[in-house]
């Protein structure tokens, strides 16, 4: 452990570790991308929708049995350097627990529980054993991260999701029509629980099966509130499609999964660089660099920008490739829930902030009463107004979640770790964009003119600064 303490917020170990994780999970996610338009035909309206409700179900839930204890390994690495392993293995353990109790509570509530989360009873046990599987993955993933250890937790991150699809898309190939729901989800979440069961053995081995109740008590103090922080932005998210299939049915509930998909890629790849970054950040912190917190808060904020407006401009092409013709209707539902999840991630930052301060119950507490006004708001207009409603619903709780995790950060004592004004006027000029989206898939010329002008601008920055990436390919190479 003496090699990792002095390398320790060394930015140079960062960029090297970070930017090869983030892309190879940004490839992973590709598949996702790649294989959504396949599952899209192959599957009915109605199973694609299932499926979506299953998946959203089963995020859901995830972070409500595991309590969210493994997000608190990076800020415990500080509090437990000496027997880190140990406490690893304890919330691994506890994680595990939980999820047992959850089960047995959903296998004894009766049939009333079924109505509400809309899932086929045959799939609930291999729900909860994936789940069970899932948190250990992320408790291994989360350890791995915080010691720089990115070769192994980008194998882990492109086995659980390669070797899983793989095997779904040719089950769901080979299986009647009428069992292609089944073939996906079991094709699926199988062989992922078997990947979370490697690295349960890994956990439990490394720490010697430590079992630990003061590791607990300090996960569940830290946890907690992160729990209730991520359920309700989860929530204010995939409420989308299950409130959808609820009220609207699973064929509309089809075409909002759809955004769904598209919106987790762009989650996906900034989650990736976030978590990459979450280590380095809490480093600077623990090492009062203040200054390249600051420098970070815009470059992660320009970012987030640059890839928020290539999704909207090039939202008719990408629901065209996932979903097909069928799924047009997506389309004036991009731009805003483009810029929804533009202030979801950007958020991102100051919960990183927060949670090195221990300051996080406060952010929960506020990201619950905006969570359960946007579903009640969501529940009452959609029969009204559709799903259009969505979309804008996202965008007023996520931007004022921003504005108010900022303020949070301040009064913390953290104020100048983010240059707040420049990431208002990105977040201005994000939003301005969705506006324009809009008149320019009317002029799909000029859209084109504008995608290559910036297409353009790409390559050239990217060429300016090839000294930089070849620098990094290069060491990687030697290296490996």
């Amino acid at each position: 452990m003496d090699n990792q303490k002095i390398e320790r917020g060394n930015t140079k170990l960062a960029v090297k570790a970070g930017f090869w994780y983030v892309i190879s999970t940004f490839l992973t996610k590709g598949l996702a991308f790649i294989t959504t338009p396949i599952f899209a035909r192959l599957m009915t309206e109605a199973d694609y929708g299932e499926f979506s409700n299953y998946a959203n179900w089963q995020s859901l839930l995830l972070i409500i049995v595991g309590a969210e204890m493994y997000n608190t390994l990076s800020r415990a690495y500080y509090d437990y350097t000496d027997d880190y392993d140990q406490y690893a293995s304890s919330v691994t353990i506890a994680g595990s627990i939980l999820t047992l109790i959850f089960y047995v509570i959903f296998l004894v509530s009766g049939s009333w529980i079924y109505k509400i989360v809309s899932i086929p009873q045959q799939f609930v046990h291999i729900l909860f054993c994936t789940m069970i599987c899932q948190n250990c993955k992320s408790v291994f993933l989360t350890k791995e991260k915080t010691l720089y250890r990115y070769k192994s937790a980008t194998a882990i991150s492109l086995l659980s999701l390669i070797v899983p699809t793989l095997i779904s898309v040719v089950l769901v190939v080979l299986a009647p029509a009428e069992q292609a729901l089944s073939a996906r989800i079991y094709g699926f979440y199988v062989p992922y629980a078997l990947l979370g069961l490697y690295c349960a053995f890994v956990l439990l081995k490394r720490g010697k099966a430590t079992f630990k109740i003061s590791h607990v008590k300090y996960s569940l103090v830290l946890a907690l509130p992160l729990l209730v922080h991520y359920l309700t932005a989860y929530l204010l998210s995939s409420t989308n499609t299950i409130i959808t299939k609820n009220t609207l049915g699973a064929e509309t509930a089809a075409v909002v999964s759809i955004t769904t998909s598209i919106m987790n890629i762009l989650t996906m790849l900034f989650q990736a660089i976030t978590g990459a970054l979450t280590t380095w950040l809490m480093d600077q912190l623990e090492q009062k660099k203040i200054s390249a917190v600051r420098r970070c808060s815009v470059i992660f904020t320009a970012a987030v920008a640059v890839v928020s407006v290539a999704v909207i401009l090039m939202a008719p092409e990408v629901v065209l490739i996932l979903g097909g013709s069928k799924y047009t209707d997506a389309i004036p539902l991009i731009p805003t829930l483009t810029v929804a999840a533009f202030f979801q991630i950007t958020t991102t930052f100051f919960t990183i902030i927060l949670t090195y301060d221990k300051s996080i119950t406060k952010t929960a507490i506020y990201t619950s009463a905006v969570a359960v006004l946007s579903i009640v708001a969501k529940v009452l207009l959609m029969p009204k107004y559709g799903y259009h409603a969505l979309p804008i619903i996202n965008i007023a709780a996520f931007a004022f979640l921003f504005v108010v995790s900022w303020i949070l950060t301040r009064k913390c004592g953290y104020g100048k770790c983010a240059n707040i004004k420049v990431m208002a006027l990105i977040s201005v000029f994000v939003t301005a964009s969705m506006a324009l989206g809009y008149v320019l898939y009317e002029h799909t010329i000029i859209r084109y003119a504008i995608i290559a002008v910036c297409a353009v601008a790409s390559v050239v920055v990217l060429y300016k600064t090839r000294g930089i990436w070849i620098k990094l390919i290069r060491k990687k190479a030697k290296k490996a």
